[in-house]
């Protein structure tokens, strides 16, 4: 059994989440991208065109640069909604002094703070990974745990993956 007992740290709880939500909405930014080249492109050519079709492409331009200003927006609210309950949720924790437990064992993964207390057998999780010193658990391609390097010692980390490469496979994300 690997026992690891971490008192809040907000600095890290902060860290946490930003990784969190970056590779959560990692596909939004994609999806971005590719609104924004699209309409560049309609852009040039409705620049480049002089001709019969160049109200179709304004149109469409008009539409696109709508619908990518839109995209934008719900991007920026979702992530000042993300990080404002973090806020409040880190107050929370620092006010309550809150201490995290994780357990590994060969069985289960078992999770519990100050207000509750979780038991999974390790066939709930569908993958791991490490990635930035990291350790996440995956739950159908949601992050359901984070675990830095940094709050438990070098053999203790190391541990933790070993039992885990063991029962779940690696997942880049």
């Amino acid at each position: 059994m690997i026992n690891v007992t971490v008192p809040f740290d907000k600095s890290m709880f902060i860290k946490s989440n930003k990784l969190k939500f970056r590779l959560e909405y990692k596909q939004s930014y994609i999806k971005l991208l590719i609104y924004v080249m699209l309409t560049m492109g309609l852009i040039i050519l409705i620049i480049t065109d002089k001709g019969p079709s160049s109200s179709f492409y304004g149109v469409a331009g008009v539409i696109l640069f709508i619908l990518t200003f839109n995209y934008i927006l719900r991007i920026i609210n979702v992530r000042t909604l993300f990080f404002r309950e973090m806020d409040a949720l880190s107050e929370k924790h620092e006010k309550q002094n809150f201490i995290y437990t994780y357990e590994f064992t060969d069985d289960e993964f078992s999770y519990s703070d100050n207000e509750k207390r979780f038991h999974f057998n390790w066939g709930a999780f569908s993958n791991y990974s490490v990635i930035n010193d990291f350790f996440i658990l995956l739950i159908d391609k949601r992050i359901f745990l984070m675990l830095h390097k940094s709050e438990t010692s070098e053999s203790q980390f190391n541990d933790i993956i070993e039992l885990t490469n063991s029962k779940l496979s690696f997942k880049k994300v």
